[in-house]
């Protein structure tokens, strides 16, 4: 049998860049780096209605094959893979997980009596920040530990990081391209800053997948955008901190509803890169203001656009973080998170061990 099941979204045969497909690969390839890959099986959710229709038998052949099953569903996945493991496990009584991802959980099962009695008799449930404990606590669950994100990257060398100097100074935003994650609100602060200056103070490279239903939105904006305003495209997984450590600072206006621990978070502090965030959800529990970036109130572009003009005339007190960053991003190496899911897994001898054994 396998140590461990994992069903959740993986793209397999696809291109995925959301933060739910990476994370939850993440987690695969860790957990497949400490029990190795032949005792960790995964289960692919992609496929809308097809996958709907198969996911009684998914769900039986990996009762039947594995002893930790760990489900990582998005909003409608929650829905119908939560009861069909509970439903099944009275016969076959797996130890069960749900490692979430993003913070819309609590919201989402507060006052819905059936999904809290489903989740309340999991295991374990992981989630990313101390304030989703609190409000999973508070409905009663006591099954609750927070496990925050975390990426395989390598910290930049402190010797190797590009402090820049000299005018303009160049920004990004590093996140998926959608409107909720405030990329006009980072234009707009941008250009008017070096309005007000006077010259080009200030450049902004835009990467990330657009969002599919928000293509012609995004075209729409970059029409007529002075070139300080850049559109980069997508960055791969394992190079974000070769790009990212080159920039003066990252921004990261985001109003996105789902918000938690953003893993764009965890690449700048790689990349030894201060972040200019918003106030949303946990961005200031991640964000120690001052020491790893800046921390203004969601929407408010006068007061991003105050934080870019004083960090334009003192570029020094930006600068100054990048060090701040690179212990921070010390936190959330995957070998250190993942020790707290582990921790917590039925105990199961590896299959090399149990051939050994049977020998």
């Amino acid at each position: 049998m396998h140590n461990i099941a994992i069903i959740g979204h993986f793209g397999f045969g696809g291109v995925y860049l959301d933060g739910q497909t990476i994370k939850t690969k993440v987690v695969a390839d860790e957990l497949c780096n400490k029990y190795g890959r032949n005792d960790v099986s995964l289960h692919d959710t992609h496929g809308g209605i097809r996958f709907l229709i198969k996911l009684p038998f998914v769900v039986i052949k990996m009762m039947m094959s594995s002893h930790n099953i760990i489900m990582m569903p998005a909003h409608k996945g929650l829905l119908f893979i939560s009861p069909a493991l509970i439903l099944f496990n009275i016969i076959f009584r797996r130890s069960l997980y749900y490692v979430v991802i993003g913070g819309w959980l609590p919201k989402t099962i507060a006052g819905n009596k059936w999904l809290c009695f489903l989740l309340k008799r999991f295991n374990g449930i992981f989630v990313e920040t101390r304030s989703m404990y609190d409000k999973m606590a508070d409905m009663g669950f006591t099954n609750v530990s927070v496990m925050p994100n975390f990426k395989p990257l390598e910290i930049a060398d402190r010797k190797d990081i590009h402090v820049q100097s000299d005018k303009p100074f160049a920004l990004c935003t590093f996140s998926r391209v959608v409107r909720e994650k405030g990329i006009e609100d980072a234009i707009e602060a941008v250009k008017t800053c070096n309005a007000r200056v006077g010259h080009t103070v200030f450049t902004l490279d835009i990467y990330g997948q657009i969002g599919k239903d928000q293509k012609e939105w995004f075209d729409n904006i970059m029409k007529g955008q002075p070139d300080f305003i850049r559109y980069k495209g997508c960055v791969d997984f394992g190079n974000s901190v070769s790009v990212l450590k080159h920039y003066f600072a990252l921004l990261f206006p985001t109003y996105y509803e789902g918000e938690c621990f953003a893993g764009t978070l965890i690449d700048a502090f790689a990349a030894g890169v201060p972040v200019i965030a918003s106030d949303w959800h946990d961005n200031p529990n991640i964000i120690d203001n001052g020491k790893t970036g800046r921390i203004f109130h969601t929407h408010n572009v006068e007061e991003l656009t105050s934080i870019l003009y004083e960090a334009s005339a003192n570029p020094e007190s930006i600068i100054q973080m990048r060090s701040n960053c690179l212990d921070e991003a010390m936190k959330y190496q995957p070998e250190r998170v993942i020790e707290i899911l582990v921790e917590r897994l039925r105990p199961i001898m590896s299959s090399d061990r149990q051939k050994q054994m049977k020998q």
